[in-house]
């Protein structure tokens, strides 16, 4: 006698077969969940301080950035540190220029003295004090009402932004202050780095294990020491201080924890010529070179 044809029926304990014997798709075990996407990387923040409306040279800082960006992936964030207007030729330009690109973009001393008559008269010496009176000569309504948003300060991704001292100073300089103010100046914020400009130049400070160590931004990236605490003062990309008359401005990179210095060749002379066109003193074009 023939056995029977398994029925199907799954309370036997059978699993339905199809033509030829094999299992029914009904029947295979069930696929493994899809793994998580993992999380992007941080994205990199390119901090520019001191551009003082030099047009020229912000042009070139931001071709250079937008070829080196072109590789990652994903594009940087911009921080404007401040002072995008005086001693240059071109405060409006340079202004329309920070919005375009989308700049999150902080109050330096000159914005605050092209705002503020008392300011101007009270923290810039005389020379300074010409140039701004012409810069604000140069300015649109349009030009003073973004200035006036500005704020002192912003922390992004854990990282604090401001002109010249924390937490939210404009005024005083990072290369004026003592080993004892530099240490002290770190109770005034809580975040890991601080940058700041209006110094001009590429130094900083690390404090770490209640010690105080002065350090340069030069050829080579810094890689943040873990536990340690920075003031990083990010160069000039209008007016450098540094005895080298190329633009200036970093890179931080959160994911791997490093500050990078970019220095950037420009046209000089345009610049220069820009600044006597628009009648400002002729000393801040020959500061230049």
């Amino acid at each position: 006698m023939t056995p029977a044809a398994p029925s199907g029926d799954s309370k036997g304990g059978v699993p339905p077969l199809a033509a030829g014997g094999i299992p029914s798709p009904s029947s295979s075990p069930p696929l493994p969940p899809t793994p998580p996407t993992p999380p992007a990387p941080p994205r990199r923040i390119a901090v520019l301080a001191d551009i003082h409306a030099n047009l020229q040279a912000l042009t070139a800082v931001l071709a250079d950035l937008d070829a080196l960006a072109a590789g990652w992936g994903r594009p940087p964030r911009l921080v404007a540190l401040g002072d995008m207007i005086g001693y240059g030729g071109d405060p409006g330009a340079v202004l329309d220029v920070v919005q375009a690109r989308g700049m999150a973009a902080i109050l330096g001393n000159h914005e605050k003295g092209a705002l503020d008559p008392a300011c101007r008269k009270r923290c810039f010496h005389i020379q300074s004090r010409e140039a701004l009176e012409r810069t604000c000569e140069l300015l649109s309504e349009a030009d003073r009402k973004y200035l006036a948003g500005l704020p002192g300060h912003l922390v992004l991704d854990g990282c604090r932004f401001t002109h010249g001292m924390p937490p939210d100073d404009p005024l005083t300089y990072f290369i004026t202050r003592d080993d004892d103010e530099l240490a002290a100046a770190f109770a005034d914020f809580t975040e890991r780095v601080c940058f700041v400009g209006h110094s001009h130049v590429l130094e900083g400070a690390c404090f770490s294990g209640g010690r105080l160590t002065r350090l340069e931004l030069g050829d080579e990236a810094l890689s943040l020491e873990a536990g340690g605490r920075y003031i990083l003062c990010c160069g000039s990309v209008g007016q450098p201080r540094d005895g080298d008359n190329r633009a200036k401005y970093v890179i931080f990179d959160p994911a791997d924890t490093t500050v990078a210095v970019r220095r950037v060749a420009y046209d000089i002379k345009a610049a220069a010529d820009r600044i006597v066109a628009r009648g400002l003193p002729e000393r801040y074009a020959k500061r230049l070179w």
